[in-house]
């Protein structure tokens, strides 16, 4: 009686047993395969404990899985600095292409497949480092077998069927805990991967984005590039050589106005000296716009490195973001005075103003005023999206220039249209249209500066009530880096030709100069007079000259005698009765 009782004790504890263990099914078409290899964005060979045995089935295969992988591969330069390493890569690549382990019916020889599946806590560790635990339940079931995904321990089979135990366990899979240490180096392109320094008992990261690197999140390892992804990198280039060609050729131009009309012109104005401090602005502005040759360019300038920006503490970058702004502010205050100038002698011809001993003081300290503090708090910096170095606030941009920005071009606004009003007047009350001609090269200079003033104002004012809509586009970027390779992906910005026309607007002004100045009579003039012209040397080159003339009668007279009427002062800015134009060349 008590064997009975002990036989029927075992067998209820035998049915007990097997009826609550769970066995995985045995999928038929279920097989070992190698790795097909690495995609663009999946860089799992390094990280399958056994790439040469992948387990796929007729539900489950390679491709499909790479797929999976891509996209989470593609968010991972998101995630944060905790998630990006080879214990998140491995886990990763484990889930989706298991290490596949085989049982051989000894009867038939046939090979059972088996996958490893990857533990629950090894997902649950990764799910908490990656911040991903309200987006991915490691709790959740298979789909067929409806059980666990990620085991805890172990996943059973039973495989007296193929000749095999009925209790047959395939421990779960954890990368060396190691691994949790070890940075990977990897993010989705274009982003560019750069390891961050862990400081401090907070274990906080460390302060690289003052360098210039600018992260994709306070925490991740992936940088944006630089420059950011608005344009092509064809484009970006063509906005870099453009900037650089036409700062080089306005500081070429810039420099041989000032040497003329400063420098050898014997007989100075004042008009000649607004003139000269208008156009040593511009070459100072150009020497901004051409410091970039001392590291190899603008784009380097600008990007030091294929994921940092130019920062305050780059020495060139410094210089360049100061010298751009005292420059640009010496030349809107000499612009609203030279405007103020030309109104007044035209107005008042009989009245002199002898204020230039005030200007130049003025100017000086206010041109400093809004500059050199912004120097002191590291405010001038290159932008991932721009040519130029400039201020890095946009509240410090509105008080240190476009409010005075804004100040003087409702001062030139004004007196410029005072200009064109006292000219009407003359010209419809006298009809000398002579008048109008004299004043009229000073007058375009006005406007072609003004013009391009305006331009800068109102861009800047267009770019900062889009920004919302360049942000957005934020979510189109990460979408399209996911989805593709990143080489066609964008980051919604101003118009490619918006930013050529910018680039023109900045560097442009000594091509102006040059084109209305330099070649005039009076410029002809100043260099005939200069000593350059005038010495022992030059005197017998042209002595030499008139001889070979006379000799072969091509003049009846060897005696050439310029005289220039400098009361006609308004070439280099305005005047009482004329332009900057001599009246009279006389030859005889």
């Amino acid at each position: 009686m008590r064997v009975i009782f002990i036989f029927f004790l075992f067998l209820f504890y035998y049915y007990s047993y097997t009826e609550g263990q769970q066995y995985y099914p045995i999928d038929p078409t279920g097989k070992c395969e190698p790795y097909i290899g690495d995609s663009a964005l999946t860089p799992c060979s390094k990280y399958l404990k056994n790439p040469n045995s992948i387990y796929v089935s007729s539900t489950a295969n390679q491709s499909t899985a790479m797929s999976s992988l891509n996209l989470y591969f593609s968010l991972l330069g998101g995630t944060s600095a905790s998630c990006q390493n080879a214990y998140t890569f491995a886990t990763l690549c484990s889930t989706y292409l298991p290490e596949c382990e085989v049982f051989i019916d000894n009867s038939t020889n046939k090979e059972i497949a088996m996958p490893k599946r990857v533990c629950l806590d090894t997902c649950s560790t990764v799910s908490k480092n990656c911040e991903i635990s309200s987006y991915f339940d490691c709790n959740q079931l298979e789909p067929i077998s409806k059980l666990p995904l990620f085991p805890k321990d172990s996943t059973d089979y039973n495989l007296t069927t193929y000749g095999g135990e009925f209790n047959y366990t395939l421990e779960c899979y954890d990368p060396p805990k190691s691994n949790e240490t070890t940075i990977i180096g990897y993010c989705p392109f274009p982003l560019v991967f750069r390891n961050r320094t862990i400081i401090g008992k907070g274990n906080s990261l460390d302060d690289s984005e003052s360098y210039g690197y600018t992260y994709v999140s306070e925490d991740s390892y992936c940088t944006i590039p630089c420059p950011a992804p608005i344009f092509s990198e064809k484009q970006w280039d063509n906005i870099f050589d453009t900037s650089d060609a036409i700062s080089l050729v306005s500081l070429l131009c810039s420099i041989y106005l000032f040497i003329t009309y400063m420098v050898i012109n014997r007989k100075r104005n004042k008009y000649d000296y607004f003139f000269s401090f208008f156009v040593l602005s511009i070459i100072l502005m150009s020497v901004a716009g051409s410091i970039g040759f001392s590291v190899g360019g603008t784009r380097k300038l600008i990007c030091p490195e294929i994921n940092r920006r130019g920062m305050y503490k780059d020495p060139a970058v410094a210089a360049a973001g100061w010298i751009f702004q005292f420059a640009i502010i010496n030349a809107i205050l000499w612009f609203s005075i030279n405007s103020f100038e030309l109104w007044f002698q035209i107005k008042f011809i009989k009245r002199k103003l002898n204020l230039l001993k005030f200007y130049i003081p003025a100017v000086l300290v206010i041109s400093i005023a809004l500059s050199v503090p912004l120097s002191a708090i590291g405010q001038y910096n290159a932008g991932l999206g721009n040519f130029v170095v400039w201020i890095e606030s946009g509240k410090y941009q509105n008080w240190f220039f476009w409010g005075p920005l804004g100040i003087v071009l409702t001062v030139g606004t004004t007196f410029i249209g005072l200009v064109i009003w006292e000219i009407y007047k003359i010209v419809s009350s006298s009809n000398k249209n002579d008048f109008f001609k004299l004043q009229l090269k000073p007058l375009l200079n006005m406007l072609l500066i003004y013009l391009t003033f305006i331009y800068l104002f109102g861009y800047n004012f267009y770019i900062h009530n889009s920004l919302n809509g360049f942000y957005g586009s934020s979510e189109e970027f990460k979408n399209c880096i996911i989805s593709t390779d990143g080489k066609d992906c964008r980051i919604q910005g101003p118009p490619y030709s918006s930013i050529l026309m910018f680039v023109f607007c900045l560097r442009i002004y000594g091509v102006y100069c040059i084109a209305l100045y330099g070649f005039s009579p009076k410029t002809r003039s100043i260099w005939s007079n200069s000593i350059i012209f005038n010495n022992s040397m030059a005197n017998k080159l042209k002595t030499l000259y008139n001889s070979s003339g006379t000799t072969k009668g091509a003049t009846s007279s060897t005696d050439i005698k310029m005289s220039t009427n400098y009361n006609s002062n308004m070439d280099s800015g305005g005047g009482k009765s004329s332009s900057m134009e001599p009246d009279d060349i006389i030859i005889r």
